[in-house]
């Protein structure tokens, strides 16, 4: 594995923990106080943001590695990103 892969790797699976643990904050928080401070606010948007990031630092590495069954589940993934973040965006906007 070429050290930029290996580094893309390293930033996608931190970013991922990231988003885990964001997601676990908010969800151990009550539903009526879950975005009422700007930390809340932050955590919520780390959920995500983490994943646009993420998922095409690792269809690099994929590219990088020539793993074509990556390169199909990071692209596959990258659809859903790409369809569901605005959907959630919208969701929460749309209430406010």
């Amino acid at each position: 594995m070429s050290p930029l892969a290996a580094s893309l790797w390293v930033v996608a699976i931190a970013l991922l923990v990231l988003k885990l643990v964001a997601t676990i904050i908010l969800l151990l928080r009550p539903r009526a106080t879950r975005l009422a401070t700007t930390q809340d606010k932050w955590l919520w948007w780390a959920t995500k943001i983490t994943p646009v990031i993420a998922v095409p630092c690792l269809i690099i590495a994929a590219l990088i590695e020539q793993d074509r069954t990556g390169l199909w589940v990071w692209s596959l993934m990258m659809v859903f990103v790409a369809i569901a973040v605005p959907i959630k965006i919208g969701q929460r906007f749309g209430r406010a």
